[in-house]
């Protein structure tokens, strides 16, 4: 009786890490994915100084939780990302709005899909 207790006490506590875990990712991708549009839609009025600041701002927020991201995230994720961070960057400081819009919509999708490769759902489940 005391194992199948402490084997239900185990799957409580992996379940409840599991849902912190999931909210914390989605925070993250949600702020940093706010922080890339704002760089976008300054790179399309022609602020360049504001795009360029933004997505420092947004590469900073991801680079400070660097040490949570690589231990729970698959590395190729974060590398692609960080990729993803760089060919905006590039495309910011030769001031093309087309490439930095394309580049905004790129980082979104690959913080869309790390946000929903970490959520719980059924299928994750079984």
């Amino acid at each position: 009786m005391k194992k199948d207790l402490f084997a239900a006490g185990l799957l409580a506590v992996l379940l409840t890490l599991s849902l912190i875990n999931s909210a914390v990712i989605k925070s993250l991708c949600d702020d940093i994915d706010a922080t890339v549009r704002r760089s976008g839609d300054a790179a399309q009025t022609g602020d360049w100084e504001t795009a360029q600041s933004e997505v420092n701002s947004a590469l900073e927020l991801w680079r400070k939780r660097e040490g949570y991201t690589k231990i729970v995230l698959r590395h190729t994720d974060i590398e692609t990302l960080t990729d993803d961070f760089y060919e905006l960057t590039e495309h910011i400081y030769s001031k093309d709005p087309g490439s930095v819009k394309s580049a905004v919509e790129l980082v979104g999708e690959h913080l869309s899909d790390i946000s929903q490769m970490e959520a719980i759902n059924f299928g994750s489940i079984f």
